[in-house]
C-alpha cells in the first residue's frame, strides 16, 4: 500500500539524519552559549521546525523548543484530536498541545535553573502575543536573535535534503513540460496545466505564476481573471516535496525560431547551474558565463536559500552581492533575467553549490 503524501516515510526522511541536524545546532547553540532555542512555524514560515522534525504545519501555528541536549518539544495550538497525525508525519521529540504556546514553552523554561539565555530564529518576526506570553512566564530570562546561530547550522545540506529537493525539481521540471506554447491561449488555463500535474505527481504545495506577455512586462502574476499570453511569455512553478521547496521558471515562444532560441539559453542555465562553485564570487561566475550564450546581456539576477523559516529566501542579488558568499554544500535557487537579442528571458533553476544540479 502506498503512504499517504504527507505520511513520514524513513527511506525518503531517516531519523538519523534528523537527529545529525538536530545535534549540529546544537553544537552550534554551544558555541552561542544559548543554553535553548525556539522556532516559529507556520503556513508560510514552515522551513526551520520542518528541516529539524519533518513537520510542516498547514493549519496553524506552533513553536520548536530546543535544549542544548536530548530531542526537541513541539507545542502546538493544533487540538489533541490531530496530536497522531502529527506524530504520523513527525517522527522525532515531544509533541505538546496547548492553547497558548508561549505559556507552556516559557514556563518549561523558567523551571529549568540552567536556561539564562534563549535564542529565538527570527526574533523580530516572532508573534507578539507569542513573545508576551513567553516574556510573562519567564521573566528572568535572556531572549536573544539566533538567526545567525540557526542559518550558520543549516547551510550545507545533507544527502537527504539534496535528494528531496531534488524529488521537487523534477516534479517542477514535469509540470513545466506540459505547457505547449503554441496551442495555449489563456493564463488560467496554463496555469491549471501546469498545477494539476505537479500536484497529481505527489509535489505537497504548488504554486504558479506567469509573466503573460514578457514583451511587455516582466512582473509574474497569478491572475484572477481571464489573460491572453503574448507571443512571449514565462512561467514560474515553486514546488515542494516533504517540505522542501525549489522554484523553477521558464520562457516559453510561440514562434518556432524564437523557441529556438530560448531553448539554447535553457542549456545555458542548466550548465551555470551544474557549474556554480564555492571559490569565485557568485556575480563574477555568472558574467563569465554569459560569454558562452551568443547574443545575451544580463539585466540582473538573485540567488535565494532556504536559511531560516521561509522556504526560499534572498540571500543575495545582482544589486546587493556584498556581504553574502555561497559555499560548498549550499542548496540555492538561481533566477536570471537576461536580454537576448534585444528580447526579454527569464529563468530559474536550483543549483547544488561544488555538487552539481
Amino acid at each position: 500500500m502506498r503512504r499517504g503524501l504527507m505520511q513520514w516515510d524513513e527511506d525518503e526522511l531517516p531519523t538519523a539524519a534528523l537527529d545529525a541536524r538536530t545535534r549540529r545546532l546544537q553544537d552550534a547553540m554551544h558555541r552561542g552559549d544559548l543554553q535553548a532555542l525556539l522556532a516559529y512555524t507556520n503556513l508560510v514560515r514552515p522551513s526551520a521546525v520542518s528541516y529539524l522534525t519533518g513537520f510542516t504545519p498547514y493549519w496553524s501555528e506552533g513553536v520548536l523548543l530546543l535544549g542544548c541536549d536530548g530531542p526537541p518539544v513541539f507545542v502546538t495550538a493544533l487540538s489533541k484530536r490531530v496530536a497522531g497525525w502529527i506524530r504520523s508525519v513527525s517522527p522525532v521529540g515531544e509533541i505538546v498541545n496547548a492553547p497558548r504556546p508561549g505559556h507552556v514553552i516559557g514556563a518549561r523554561l523558567a523551571a529549568d535553573p540552567s536556561v539564562r539565555r534563549v535564542g529565538v530564529v527570527e526574533l523580530d518576526a516572532l508573534p507578539a502575543g507569542l513573545f508576551d506570553d513567553l516574556a510573562a512566564a519567564a521573566p528572568n530570562l535572556e531572549w536573544v536573535d539566533a538567526t545567525p546561530v540557526f542559518a550558520h547550522a543549516r547551510r550545507g545540506a545533507d544527502a537527504v535534503e539534496r535528494r528531496l529537493t531534488a524529488q521537487a525539481d523534477a516534479i517542477a521540471v514535469a509540470a513545466l513540460d506540459q505547457v505547449d506554447a503554441a496551442a495555449v491561449a489563456e493564463v488560467g488555463a496554463l496555469i491549471g496545466t501546469v498545477e494539476a500535474h505537479a500536484r497529481l505527481n505527489r509535489a505537497e504545495e504548488a504554486y504558479i505564476l506567469v509573466a503573460p506577455d514578457l514583451l511587455s512586462d516582466r512582473r509574474m502574476i497569478r491572475a484572477s481573471r481571464p489573460l491572453s499570453l503574448g507571443s512571449r511569455f514565462a512561467v514560474c512553478a515553486s514546488i515542494a516535496y516533504k517540505g522542501h521547496w525549489v522554484r523553477r521558471t521558464r520562457t516559453f515562444a510561440k514562434e518556432a525560431a524564437a523557441a529556438r532560441d530560448l531553448a539554447a539559453a535553457d542549456r545555458w542555465l542548466e550548465h551555470l547551474v551544474g557549474s556554480v562553485n564555492g571559490d569565485a564570487p557568485l556575480a563574477r561566475q555568472i558574467a563569465a558565463f554569459l560569454d558562452g550564450l551568443a547574443g545575451a546581456d544580463l539585466r540582473g539576477w538573485t540567488a535565494e536559500s532556504c536559511v531560516g523559516s521561509y522556504p526560499l529566501q534572498v540571500v543575495a542579488t545582482s544589486a546587493a552581492a556584498d556581504g553574502w558568499h555561497q559555499r560548498s554544500g549550499d542548496l540555492l535557487v538561481l533566477t536570471i533575467d537576461l536580454a537576448i537579442a534585444g528580447a526579454p528571458w527569464l529563468g530559474a533553476a536550483p543549483a547544488h553549490v561544488g555538487g552539481g544540479a
